[in-house]
């Protein structure tokens, strides 16, 4: 029973305590420890779907899906296609995410007539090249052979065929080596056969010949055999000049000279001068 105390005029009963009940912070202790306990076990499992995706899609992307099966070389005129597959290595089975374009790239671009190239990626399993050739200024005899001098002064190539470009032939200079890859000029050598051709290009001169024996004056040969002194420098007033002289020279004038290296006082050789 319940005990009851008396006091005057008052009494007050005493309540009956549950043994087995637990204080009220005690329950919002085990309530937050069960929440904390839910909340982690929400996280362990988020991170786990995290590293099984990841999983999941690292062992797709190195699968025989992305296999590199072929190869597309676009941009080839005077090189070779075998060339361009040599520079790039045995790249061919290879997962295409373990190739580097950069790298591969570098490589197509070590060939002496690639002026610059591009590698990428064609999903699945395809790898694009792009190519652009340096283009052959003249060419120069070496023994049985003609080398492609490019406009850098590099050698890009070999021909025996002087019509197959249509380029003038340079003489006045002597290969090292006559290898492909081998660089014939630079400086002022170079300077000036690429101002010269430039210059006259501009004026639709044909040329057969140019000589830098002596690079105070470039000489060179017209297609109609005409030995033409420019001198070192105004290649475009000069050549200006020089087209308008040979449109007052009959066809039939033959061969002859033109001293240009003063281009205010030319001096012509021949027979057969126009009027």
């Amino acid at each position: 029973m319940d005990k009851l105390y008396y006091r005057t005029g008052t009494y007050r009963v005493q309540p009956k305590v549950r043994r087995n009940a637990l204080p009220v912070n005690r329950v919002r202790q085990e309530s937050s420890r069960t929440g904390g306990k839910s909340v982690l076990r929400q996280r362990l499992l988020v991170v786990l779907t995290f590293f099984l995706f990841v999983w999941s899609f690292l062992a797709f992307v190195r699968s025989d899906f992305f296999r590199l099966d072929d190869i597309k070389i676009s941009g080839l005129v005077h090189t070779d296609e075998q060339e361009v597959l040599r520079a790039l290595g045995p790249v061919r089975g290879y997962n295409i995410w373990q190739l580097n374009p950069s790298l591969l790239r570098q490589g197509v671009e070590s060939i002496a007539r690639v002026e610059a190239a591009t590698v990428h990626r064609r999903l699945p399993g395809t790898l694009v090249v792009e190519v652009v050739e340096k283009e052959a200024l003249v060419l120069v005899p070496y023994g049985e052979y003609l080398l492609e001098l490019s406009g850098d002064g590099q050698v890009v190539g070999t021909t025996q065929d002087p019509q197959y470009f249509g380029l003038p032939l340079l003489t006045g200079v002597a290969p090292l080596q006559g290898t492909v890859g081998e660089f014939l000029l630079e400086g002022k050598p170079l300077d000036l056969l690429r101002e010269a051709l430039q210059a006259l290009d501009r004026y639709g001169i044909p040329v057969s010949e140019i000589n830098l024996a002596d690079s105070a004056n470039v000489v060179l040969v017209t297609m109609e055999g005409l030995a033409v002194w420019l001198g070192e420098r105004e290649f475009p007033a000069k050549a200006e000049l020089l087209a308008q002289i040979r449109s007052r020279l009959p066809k039939q004038a033959g061969k002859g000279y033109l001293d240009l290296r003063v281009k205010e006082m030319p001096v012509y050789s021949g027979e057969n001068v126009g009027n």
